[in-house]
């Protein structure tokens, strides 16, 4: 009982924004070393007794119990567009069955996008179905809002000195309303994927919809953009 209550707890926390990073150092930093020729069965007897291991963490006066496991994704997604940069790719996780997150690393550059500047967005993304599963059949509309982060050599969090106060919005960190629609696919069983899902988005961000009260040179159909995206639902 109290590890189900403290699997609650973790959930809870890891939906806030400020946790994922630290999640993800985590998970990077847990032993999976694996021989050549594939993993005995004493070895990996050993990698899930450590994953099912609980660990304790202490944040001021807080403890949370979790488990290495429950940072396993159940989706692996890959985008095109959808203000995440030209390209980019992230791990989603199931929280509930109509409420989903990921974390998404995107890249515009030369190569990818033919920018001459160079960004990478990290971005956590939510999602919530619309409707209940199955409703529409293979058909899951949702919507749902993302926190970008950007870096480049011109975006900044707080306005540069040089220029006056609110000649600019920041351009480092943006929240992203998006809504779509994703066509899902199960499988037969695998060993690692049960489905896949093809999806369509169009998002905007905060400065557009500025933008667009503030001026009349703005208008609603000028601040989406398309995305186009790949999940696949990992066993």
């Amino acid at each position: 009982m109290a590890l189900k209550s403290g699997k609650r707890i973790f959930k809870k926390w890891v939906a806030r924004p400020g946790s994922w990073l630290l999640l993800m150092g985590s998970l990077l930093l847990a032993p999976s070393a694996r021989a050549e020729g594939g993993p005995s069965e004493a070895s990996l007897q050993l990698e899930e007794s450590f994953l099912a291991r609980p660990m304790p963490l202490v944040f001021q006066e807080d403890t949370v119990f979790f488990k290495f496991s429950w940072l396993k994704p159940q989706q692996l997604r890959f985008q095109y567009a959808g203000l995440i940069g030209f390209a980019s790719v992230g791990l989603g996780y199931e929280f509930t069955p109509r409420y989903s997150a990921a974390l998404y690393y995107g890249v515009l550059s030369d190569t990818f996008g033919g920018s001459s500047v160079r960004v990478h967005t990290v971005s956590i993304k939510s999602s919530w179905r619309l409707f209940r599963e199955g409703l529409l059949g293979p058909v899951e509309p949702r919507a749902g809002f993302s926190l970008n982060w950007g870096n480049t050599n011109n975006t900044f969090g707080r306005l540069p000195a040089h220029y006056p106060e609110k000649y600019y919005f920041q351009n480092k960190l943006h929240l992203a309303p998006f809504w779509g629609a994703e066509w899902a696919l199960p499988l037969r069983e695998g060993k690692w994927i049960r489905g896949i899902g093809l999806y369509a988005e169009m998002s905007t961000l905060d400065a557009y919809v500025l933008e667009m009260v503030r001026t009349r040179y703005v208008g609603l159909g000028d601040i989406w953009n398309l995305a186009l995206g790949i999940t696949l639902y990992l066993d």
